[in-house]
């Protein structure tokens, strides 16, 4: 990663090599406030994948028009189940908006 770089230019992650992500201070950040926030809610992380990405105004994905880092924590299906939406019954999924610039949590969506 280019060293002294605003977090809010700086890329979320490189993938330096198959196996290894390096992740930027805010996105680190962000993802720790999201996970204390998710724990809260009392579900069990075991049933959930967790996805992080950029959310860039430009893109229109962040209605507020910043660009932000989304932090999704999407319900897994059980075996054999299919479908769609933001709940199953080994959970609800739901998002925290964070800053890029700070990784502090803007707001959340989703249902619980």
């Amino acid at each position: 990663m280019s060293g002294g770089l605003d977090g809010s230019v700086a890329p979320l992650f490189e993938i330096e090599s198959p196996h290894r992500l390096v992740l930027n201070t805010p996105a680190v950040i962000a993802l720790e406030n999201a996970f204390r926030l998710f724990e809260k809610t009392g579900q069990d992380l075991n049933n959930f994948d967790v996805c992080i990405a950029e959310r860039r105004k430009e893109d229109g994905e962040d209605e507020d028009g910043v660009d932000t880092i989304g932090i999704a924590f999407s319900a897994k299906l059980p075996p054999g189940q299919k479908g769609l939406g933001n709940a199953s019954r080994l959970g609800r999924s739901i998002m925290y908006i964070a800053s890029r610039a700070t990784g502090e949590i803007l707001r959340e969506q989703g249902s619980r």
